[in-house]
């Protein structure tokens, strides 16, 4: 009787057939793709552009943990705010993602926000890895007062409309897109509360 050791001796010098060396290749070729997938994905102006309403649905919605899935690990926003008193300088101010993450949660606590897109250009780049949006937004929100707790969401006074310009570089990142970095410019000023209607949702 022949031994197991006897057995696989023999069978390893059979060689594999066609079909089998065909599958094993296959399987070997997804191996190796299934990591390369982000890698080899190429942005197109159709892809950022439903990017970018995706991101501004999320921010109508003030939902902390989508507007954060959606900023880069390495993310970071500049921004240059010029206040409604324009005798004061602007403030600039620059955020890594932990922090942009947790000025958005505070955000998802308004009760009245309207947000407006009324332009956007993009530009795909050669590589097709990144683009650069710039967009310009109108918010309009409630105003409070600095130094104040309010006592409810409509204890405030003024409505504060907020134009903004945007430039932002947006790339993949493990399959999908991403905000890399949003270089913003915003201007403030202040209208009475009667002078608008913003409904609350």
């Amino acid at each position: 009787m022949r031994s197991l050791g006897d057995c696989y001796k023999k069978m390893r010098n059979v060689p594999i057939s066609g079909v089998m060396r065909n599958v094993l290749l296959l399987t070997i070729l997804l191996a190796l793709c299934v990591p390369l997938t982000a890698c080899q994905r190429s942005l197109d102006e159709n892809d950022v552009r439903e990017f970018i309403d995706k991101a501004d649905d999320a921010a109508r919605k003030r939902f902390a943990p989508e507007i954060c899935e959606l900023r880069g690990k390495n993310f970071t926003l500049r921004l240059t705010f010029q206040g409604h008193e324009r005798a004061i300088e602007p403030t600039e101010v620059e955020m890594d993602r932990a922090l942009f993450c947790k000025e958005a949660g505070a955000f998802s606590r308004l009760r009245q926000y309207r947000l407006e897109r009324k332009s956007i250009d993009i530009d795909v780049a050669a590589d097709r890895k990144t683009a650069r949006v710039i967009a310009t937004y109108v918010e309009t929100l409630p105003y409070y007062e600095p130094n104040t707790v309010p006592a409810t969401p409509d204890d405030f006074r003024e409505f504060q409309v907020v134009d903004t310009r945007d430039e932002s570089v947006v790339g993949i990142e493990d399959g999908d897109l991403v905000f890399l970095s949003i270089d913003a410019t915003s201007s403030q000023e202040l209208v009475d509360k009667g002078s608008i209607s913003l409904p609350y949702d």
